[in-house]
């Protein structure tokens, strides 16, 4: 039955005026696809390639769900082109959930949002299958080979909560931030664990060797006990550097508010940077001199002569002065845990490590995409770094 442009035009018009949008798309999209089989068919007949009957699947194109018919052939080989352009609107979608989801927002807020923008109900458990979707994207970026040789390594734990054989604990989440060669900065290392030790840490460490890693020259670390004596196992070349923010913050937590502003200068003499005439034996000095002065006071910090490991607080001086602000602390790390506990927060509990992996992974690599790469020109200075 042969009908004029007009006839169509008619029959189409009093189609939709009962509502049946929908089934239009679904009729021309349907249509489209059988076309395109048959013209794929006639064109590879040396095959001997049929037809072979339809499957059903239903897909969303913008705000509309589709219930589509897709054309089969015998060998397999037919795949519509449509197919694959609304495909990659549903992985767009995937990942529209994907990013709004690591950014913080809770599963709710997920669903709320694609229920207000795409007109399409998203459960908690189908934001949680597009997020794993992406595990393996962030399985690869972890398990990359690395470079064999990084002049500064800066390392932390972040602890969240975690379920684990029926309970919720407080477990940790090691990351690594690398100083390249080339003076800009990555991401190397995102690892978890059940608690922060310095075993914990040479595993880690030495599963960046298994990864291609070979030297490095500087290690900044916070104040975790055995660090000093761990790391000359994995990299015995490298010089250990403990965070001297952290060891302030501890002190200046332990006395009383009175004494806060005095002490806060006393440590400024202490830790000195920027200056060129200042040395280790110099720091050590004038740190004896303030525990006498203050330990007097307060016997924690009395107590710190009793540490072994002291001198682990002034290895920045060993470097140019203009890059000392830099590598006597680990705020590197701190302020990418800023972000980490930003996602976190609205977030009770995650249930299990992988899940604290995979979002925490997502906001590493954007991380270093908008920010880490950029190049610390300040470095340039340091020759024992940068030699040449």
């Amino acid at each position: 039955m042969n009908f004029t442009h007009e006839q169509i035009e008619e029959i189409v018009s009093q189609y939709l005026s009962e509502g049946n949008l929908n089934k239009l798309f679904e009729t021309i999209l349907n249509c489209l696809m059988k076309s395109e089989r048959n013209i794929y068919l006639a064109e590879n007949t040396s095959t001997k390639n049929k037809g072979n009957g339809f499957r059903t699947a239903t897909y969303t194109c913008g705000t509309k769900q589709l219930k589509m018919r897709i054309p089969r052939d015998r060998l397999g080989q037919f795949y519509p082109l449509i197919l694959g352009i609304m495909k990659d609107n549903e992985e767009e979608m995937h990942r529209v959930a994907f990013e709004l989801y690591s950014k913080g927002l809770s599963q709710q807020d997920v669903g709320d949002v694609f229920k207000t923008i795409y007109k399409k109900e998203c459960s908690k458990s189908s934001i949680s299958r597009m997020a794993q979707e992406f595990q393996e994207e962030i399985e690869t970026w972890r398990k990359r080979p690395l470079e064999a040789h990084y002049p500064v390594l800066i390392i932390d734990a972040l602890f969240s909560n975690v379920r684990r054989a029926g309970t919720v604990s407080n477990e940790a989440t090691y990351t690594i931030i690398a100083l390249k060669s080339d003076m800009t900065r990555d991401i190397i290392s995102l690892e978890h664990l059940p608690i922060e030790s310095a075993s914990g840490w040479e595993e880690i460490l030495r599963e960046l060797r298994d990864r291609g890693m070979k030297t490095t020259d500087l290690i900044i670390a916070d104040g975790l006990s055995g660090l000093e004596n761990s790391i000359p196992k994995v990299f015995p070349g490298a010089q250990f550097q403990k965070c001297v923010v952290h060891l302030k913050r501890g002190i200046m937590l332990k006395v009383a508010s009175r004494h806060k502003p005095e002490i806060k200068l006393d440590l400024l003499d202490v830790f000195k940077i920027g200056d060129s005439n200042y040395s280790k034996q110099d720091g050590m000095a004038n740190l004896n001199s303030f525990i006498d002065k203050w330990g007097k006071h307060y016997v924690r910090i009395k107590n710190l002569k009793k540490l072994n490991n002291l001198i682990y607080y002034f290895t920045y001086l060993d470097y140019d002065y203009r890059v000392q602000s830099m590598i006597y602390t680990t705020n590197w790390v701190e302020n990418l845990n800023k972000r980490y506990r930003r996602t976190l927060k609205i977030r009770n509990s995650m249930p299990n490590e992988e899940a604290v992996l995979l979002l925490l992974g997502k906001v590493a690599i954007d991380k270093v995409k908008k920010y880490l790469a950029y190049p610390i020109y300040n470095f340039k200075f340091d020759s024992k770094l940068f030699p040449g």
